[in-house]
C-alpha cells in the first residue's frame, strides 16, 4: 500500500552554482558516496541537482521535513549494479521509517539540460 508521495524539480544551473561557489555545501548535503560519484561524472551539477530533488522528494513523501533531527546526509541515493537509482536510509531518517512501519522507498529521477527531477514513492 502506498503511504506518501513526494516530487522535486530543481535548475540544474542553480545547484552547479551552489556547488562551486558555497564552500561546503556539497558536504553538507550530500554523502561521501554521492560526491565521488558526481564528482566522477562528465555533467556533474545533473547528477547532484537529481541527488538533491530526490532528498526532498523523500522527506516530502515521508510527510515530516527535516523534522526530529533529519538531515540531508540521513537520505543517500545509490545506483544498483545495473545503474537503477536507489535511497539508502541512515540515522534519523531510518529510525523515522522504522517508527511508522514503512517498507521501502522507490525512486526514479529525470532530467533534462536544465531541470532534474525526482518521484519517491514510500509503501
Amino acid at each position: 500500500m502506498i503511504r506518501g508521495i513526494g516530487v522535486d524539480m530543481v535548475e540544474i544551473a542553480r545547484v552547479k552554482k551552489l556547488v562551486e561557489e558555497d564552500r561546503g555545501f556539497a558536504e553538507r548535503i550530500f554523502t561521501d558516496k554521492e560526491i565521488a560519484y558526481c564528482e566522477g561524472k562528465f555533467s556533474k551539477a545533473q547528477h547532484y541537482a537529481a541527488r538533491f530533488a530526490s532528498k526532498e522528494a523523500f522527506f516530502k513523501a515521508l510527510g515530516t521535513g527535516f523534522r526530529d533531527g533529519m538531515g540531508w546526509r540521513d537520505v543517500e541515493v545509490e545506483n544498483d549494479s545495473l545503474g537503477k537509482p536507489q535511497l539508502r536510509l541512515a540515522a534519523v531518517a531510518l529510525d523515522q521509517f522504522k517508527k511508522r512501519k514503512l517498507k521501502r522507498a522507490l525512486l526514479s529521477l529525470s532530467h533534462t539540460r536544465d531541470m532534474a527531477v525526482a518521484l519517491v514513492v514510500i509503501e
